[in-house]
């Protein structure tokens, strides 16, 4: 039963990451999206309309990562339209922002690492615990 609980779909991981790294809480999440709320916790995939309704509010996301995981979590900015030449210090101000935002992952998944190699949340600790 255990292995049920961890088939949550790519897409619904990598959006649950992307609002534990913006500090948004679900509820917040769904308010901002329109997706009815509670489609993250269900151990099923997601619709294409679901993942339209997320691409269409979070547009710095990357569509590739939400659906393989592959790349960089936020589209490449170094594509340009045929406007201005980006400002230098909005572009440095971006990069900044892209550089915490990574830097956030990263300790998110220390935490997540450091967790495990504690013995938190392992198959050993249910076993111990069953022989018990």
């Amino acid at each position: 039963m255990q292995e049920k609980s961890l088939k949550k779909s790519i897409v619904k991981q990598n959006i649950l990451q992307f609002i534990e790294l913006k500090g948004l809480t679900k509820y917040e999440f769904y308010k901002k999206t329109r997706i009815t709320r509670g489609v993250l916790d269900q151990n099923n995939g997601m619709s294409e309309d679901n993942i339209a309704r997320f691409l269409a509010c979070f547009t710095e996301i990357d569509a590739n990562w939400l659906i393989t995981g592959e790349g960089s979590m936020y589209r490449d900015t170094s594509v340009m339209s045929d406007t201005a030449p980006p400002d230098r210090d909005e572009v440095v101000r971006l990069l900044r922002e892209k550089v915490a935002d990574q830097q956030r992952i990263i300790d998110l998944l220390d935490e997540k690492l450091e967790a495990v190699m504690a013995g938190g949340n392992t198959n050993e600790d249910t076993a111990t615990a069953a022989a018990g």
